[in-house]
């Protein structure tokens, strides 16, 4: 990829996601519980791609959605990244070792009252999965450029608390990514535009 994925990542964080913004100022809960996940890039059949979990139905909340792997922090968390790196070893097997982590990206909150930190990682071989089915029922894969492209995007409704606002989904194949999952990868994809976009460094 060109120019680096690397050097995006580090420094995605930097840029603005104005998709972002609105829905923050349109959930904005009074009270919320910090959560991480990791937005982990791996290299698998010659292209990067962003690895997903598909929730078990197990679960008391969300089950079945598509999800970036990661949960809430753990009193014994040193950081965000350690949050997202935990949760993605005890939902998929992937040891913390594996990822080379970048700055995480501003947070999401949620209508379910969670402030959510995407990490990004990357990884440059596809990791050996261990699904844990007490949380997970499939891990599958969508391409990077895939999801960085803004065209493949729907927008569709939410609606909280009686108001009404379009947030980003995006269809791939049979799976539905929507919700958190979409919006987080939509405004990765307004940051990506915006790197490219910047005049080049001499």
């Amino acid at each position: 990829m060109n120019p680096s994925l690397s050097d995006f990542l580090l420094r995605a964080h930097e840029f603005d996601s104005r998709t972002q913004n609105l829905r923050n100022r349109f959930i904005n809960p009074a009270e919320f519980k910090v959560a991480a996940v990791l937005l982990a890039v791996v290299k698998k059949d010659r292209q990067w791609q962003v690895l997903f979990t598909r929730r078990s139905g197990l679960l008391k909340h969300h089950t079945g959605q598509i999800s970036l792997a990661g949960g809430r922090r753990e009193p014994q968390d040193t950081d965000l990244t350690q949050t997202a790196l935990r949760e993605t070893h005890e939902e998929v097997g992937i040891p913390p070792q594996t990822w080379q982590t970048f700055p995480a990206l501003p947070p999401h909150y949620t209508p379910s009252g969670y402030e959510v930190h995407p990490v990004p990682a990357l990884c440059t071989a596809s990791p050996a999965i261990r699904i844990n089915p007490d949380e997970v029922d499939e891990v599958f894969y969508v391409p990077f450029d895939f999801i960085m492209n803004l065209g493949h995007y729907e927008m569709r409704e939410l609606q909280y608390q009686g108001r009404t606002i379009c947030t980003p989904a995006l269809p791939f194949q049979h799976y539905d990514i929507w919700g958190l999952t979409a919006l987080i990868l939509y405004g990765l994809a307004e940051r990506y535009r915006q790197y490219t976009a910047r005049p080049s460094e001499k």
